[in-house]
């Protein structure tokens, strides 16, 4: 019988946006699906839905530091704090793993230092999932950049547009680099127009008249929530039956995004139109409940997850023309692109959208097929199994 190699993966939180939701996918599919590798899955110490889900589905979880590398410790030079978590994590992984062979071990994200420091100083493998197109601060890029040149063995792009970035700002990353887009199934039924309704009722407070324009996403930076507020203020004057609503909580400790979200919303008096909604781990529902799916991310994105998500759950998206998401929408045939950051186009899309049903219908169904055909789990699984293969 063929021993099966194990392939540690460090996630960098517990939660289930992006990234989390592409790493647990594809581990649970090798797991599933796979007779040559056996997942194993390294995470902080806090609760969350990834975490849950993982141990219920009987993943080796290991709890420990991942050596999270933030911004402000790039500025603030904080590597001494990075260095005591790192050994702390290592006694923590040395301790779990000692009875088993690591084919190599593999970083959910740029931020995760983990992976990079052990391999570093061993014979172990190192492969780095690349979710994140980090353009600025330019110490933030310089850093990733050499991080992925020098402590990665292979690098795994997530879209063409992340791989275009590295690769032309780090010429020397194509020899060891390969792309393996994102993937995602809807495999739940649609939700019943009794069910629909009282899903807008309950999330939204929102009857069958109201058009529900959302964003779903942490509230942060570069979402483009305040550029979506703005735009919202001039969407009400021609439709005064729409709704903003906001799907998604702040990253811990940067509440301050939601406080002045919140104050945006009070200067523009839509208090009473725009409505918010914690994190929900089941997506789909709150996307169906939805009419419009707005993402006008301000600064580009690696891929846009929800985007497909969205596309799946045969609902128009209106988008930013940047980063990733300008590679899985083709403009008004599979979605709606608009310029970045520019608000009056963000305004005219959205106009378009409400004002042709017809045309809205038609790129809902094209969405549909084109995310079933490109974006599928089984599609990421067989390339990344093709990819181990070449690789261990």
């Amino acid at each position: 019988m063929k021993i099966k190699k194990n392939i540690v993966f460090v996630s960098i939180s517990s939660d289930m946006y992006g990234s989390s939701k592409v790493l647990l996918s594809l581990v649970l599919s090798l797991k599933e699906k796979s007779s040559e590798y056996t997942p194993i899955v390294c995470m902080p110490l806090e609760k969350g839905p990834l975490k849950n889900i993982l141990i219920s589905e009987d993943i080796h979880v290991i709890e420990m530091p991942v050596v999270k590398l933030t911004r402000s410790m790039l500025k603030s030079f904080g590597f001494i704090s990075l260095a005591k978590e790192y050994f702390r994590a290592k006694r923590i992984f040395k301790k779990e793993t000692s009875n088993i062979d690591i084919a190599c071990i593999q970083s959910n994200t740029l931020a995760t230092m983990f992976g990079a420091l052990f391999c570093l100083f061993g014979n172990t493998k190192h492969i780095v999932h690349v979710h994140e197109i980090v353009d600025k601060p330019k110490a933030a890029q310089f850093f990733f950049k050499n991080m992925l040149r020098f402590l990665a063995d292979k690098v795994v792009y997530n879209s063409l547009a992340t791989e275009r970035f590295y690769n032309t700002i780090c010429p020397s990353l194509q020899k060891k680099s390969v792309t393996i887009v994102n993937g995602v199934d809807k495999n739940e039924n649609s939700l019943s127009e009794f069910d629909l309704k009282n899903k807008r009722k309950q999330f939204f407070n929102a009857n069958n008249t109201d058009i529900l324009i959302g964003l779903v996403g942490r509230i942060n930076r570069l979402k483009g929530h305040i550029l979506l507020v703005e735009a919202f203020k001039e969407i009400q004057v021609k439709f005064p039956n729409t709704k903003l609503c906001f799907v998604g909580s702040t990253p811990p400790n940067q509440e301050f995004y939601l406080s002045n979200l919140k104050e945006n919303i009070a200067q523009l008096q839509l208090e009473k139109s725009v409505k918010f909604l914690n994190f929900q781990d089941e997506i789909f529902p709150v996307l169906e409940s939805l009419d419009i799916i707005a993402v006008p991310s301000t600064e580009p994105e690696s891929f846009g997850l929800i985007v497909v998500e969205a596309m799946l759950a045969e609902k128009a998206v209106v988008a930013s023309k940047i980063g990733g998401i300008s590679t899985i929408i083709e403009n008004e045939k599979t979605g709606f692109l608009f310029e970045p950051n520019n608000k009056q186009d963000l305004v005219s899309t959205l106009l378009k959208v409400l004002e042709n049903p017809l045309l809205r219908k038609e790129v809902e169904k094209n969405a549909r097929k084109a995310a079933e055909q490109n974006f599928s789990i089984n599609k990421m699984h067989e390339n990344f199994v093709d990819f181990y293969n070449e690789t261990l």
